[in-house]
């Protein structure tokens, strides 16, 4: 389970000063968590950490998060390796097994998700601010590859960002290591007389990662180094950047977003903009609508594209979001489908309900009896009759589905601020819950001050 390097290394391990350049932009930080499996590249992560920590005296709280998958006999101990590594370095670390049914196919993606799934459900427990990754060089190098045999655009040639705000499950991700070899990660390790664990898939040719890794040694010959790689996916990124700053002021004249939920833009406004920004442009929306950041293929954006841009009445979904075009409008809203939004049985305190939406019972109203019955969920559940709702013009009646619906035992009620009344014996009580949406990007339509209109 425990092996040094097959080879040489080549530059030595990181120094003390490379560490610490490296990771001085987590100064800032005061709560991080670390995803480390054993491999090399994260044992590493997790001790040179320990050590600019030490070294800097840097005062934060950091957790150790290893995921134990079940995919291998030998999975639950390299979690308690990883465990006592970190204990050895003074880091607390807690091991989250993937629990369940696994994947018959694509077992590799379906792992990566549930690991990032898991780490955040953590994060949320603990309040960390970035999830820190051992992903260096080499993985850039291979992730820029694998997206160029998906023909992927400049938003997967960009590859991996060394700072990415929105990643998987919303999640902060750090990569420290994103302009440093794999080798010298392996040196570092090595000089510091130290085994890590080796995962017998990383060099079986049934996974594309493992035969592009063969197929870099075969690059490298001819001049295409992975530094070289990595370079063009920086600037894939800056072009990237450039791109979505366009984007982010079109959604800000263009898209109309209803105060309920759904989006929308004038198909005329859509049809004459640029197809890279088209494209971009509904990603944008499903973002808006879900709450989440989308990761579509090429493919089928440009496939709505189509559709979109001729003259057909259709409807489509993508990503968890449900696209209609119309004759003057083309909508988006979230899509119900097999995991529709939560109903809050009880709504206490704060929180955001379905990503895309902020509640909170002010504590002067906490303990009013009226607030215990109140109940949070989408409009599809709540005890409402359709002949009840004055519906909006200029949107179709299924955009409201996931609508977010406040009632109690009297009835729902819709507001951005809902206020209830209820009576015991000669004294009136009443209570607020305070609704509003996430930050979006375009126009907020208010709509009426009627409580039943969406």
């Amino acid at each position: 389970m425990h092996n040094a390097p097959d080879s040489g290394c080549d530059g030595g391990g990181l120094s003390a000063d490379e560490a610490d350049t490296l990771f001085s932009r987590l100064i800032p930080f005061s709560n991080l968590a670390l995803a480390v499996s054993g491999g090399s590249d994260s044992l590493c992560l997790l001790v040179l950490f320990s050590e600019w920590r030490q070294r800097n005296r840097w005062e934060g709280s950091a957790e150790i998060l290893v995921v134990d998958h079940g995919l291998r006999p030998e999975s639950a101990a390299e979690a308690e390796f990883v465990r006592d590594a970190a204990g050895n370095h003074g880091l607390a670390a807690q091991i989250l097994r993937w629990e369940g049914p696994k994947p018959a196919s694509n077992v590799q993606d379906g792992a990566r998700r549930a690991r990032y799934r898991l780490m955040a459900a953590r994060i949320a427990e603990t309040g960390a601010q970035a999830l820190l990754l051992g992903h260096h060089m080499d993985d850039q190098a291979e992730t820029f590859l694998d997206r160029l045999t998906r023909g992927s655009g400049i938003a997967g040639l960009s590859a991996m960002a060394i700072d990415e705000p929105g990643g998987p499950e919303g999640l902060r991700l750090l990569r420290p290591f994103l302009g440093v070899r794999k080798s010298r990660l392996e040196a570092s390790l090595d000089e510091r007389g130290l085994d890590w664990c080796r995962d017998p898939s990383n060099d079986s040719t049934k996974y594309k990662r493992s035969r592009l890794r063969r197929i870099m040694a075969l690059l490298e010959a001819e001049g295409l180094t992975a530094a070289r790689l990595s370079e063009t996916a920086g600037r894939m990124r800056r072009s990237r950047a450039a791109l979505e700053s366009v984007v982010h002021d079109i959604a800000a004249r263009l898209l109309e977003h209803h105060r309920s939920g759904p989006a929308r833009i004038e198909r005329a406004a859509y049809r004459e903009l640029q197809q890279d920004l088209r494209l971009r442009l509904l990603a944008e929306m499903v973002l808006a609508v879900t709450g989440r950041r989308p990761e579509p293929r090429l493919r089928q954006l440009e496939t709505l594209d189509d559709l979109f841009s001729s003259g057909q009445h259709s409807r489509q979904t993508l990503c968890g979001a449900t696209f209609e075009a119309g004759s003057t409008f083309v909508w988006c809203w979230r899509e119900a489908g097999r995991t529709p939004p939560e109903t809050l049985d009880r709504v206490t305190g704060s929180g955001v309900w379905d990503r895309r939406y902020r509640y909170a019972v002010p504590a002067a109203d906490a303990d009013a009896a009226c607030c215990e019955g109140l109940r949070l969920g989408p409009l599809m559940h709540a005890p409402i009759t359709r002949k009840d709702i004055i519906w909006p013009q200029g949107w179709p009646k299924s955009a409201f589905e996931c609508s977010p619906v406040v009632w109690d035992a009297q009835g729902a009620v819709l507001a951005h601020t809902v206020c209830l009344k209820s009576r015991t014996g000669e004294n009136n009580h009443s209570c607020s819950l305070d609704l509003e949406r996430v930050p979006i990007r375009g126009r907020l339509l208010l709509g009426g001050d009627d409580k039943r209109v969406f």
